[in-house]
């Protein structure tokens, strides 16, 4: 909507798909984040914490990747 109101000033495709991407991104970093919803999970509690800050200097989609092959290490280690 927004878009064609400002038709000469819109975001190209490739831009507001790059964009898209990054919001699904985001909702991925939100589930990984609340994996374990009933019970305390102190890896996810640090994967939440970690992401506040590293969304600060990086892209969503960027610490979403960080972030999985974190906790994957971190949960392996555990087991």
């Amino acid at each position: 909507m927004v878009a064609k109101e400002y038709e000469q000033i819109a975001l190209k495709a490739n831009v507001v798909e790059g964009a898209k991407m990054q919001g699904v991104c985001l909702v991925q970093l939100k589930e990984l984040t609340f994996k374990k919803k009933n019970e305390f999970d102190p890896i996810s509690e640090w994967v939440n914490y970690r992401s506040v800050s590293l969304l600060e200097q990086y892209s969503p989609c960027e610490v979403l990747i960080m972030l999985e092959v974190a906790n994957d290490m971190i949960r392996d280690e555990k087991q």
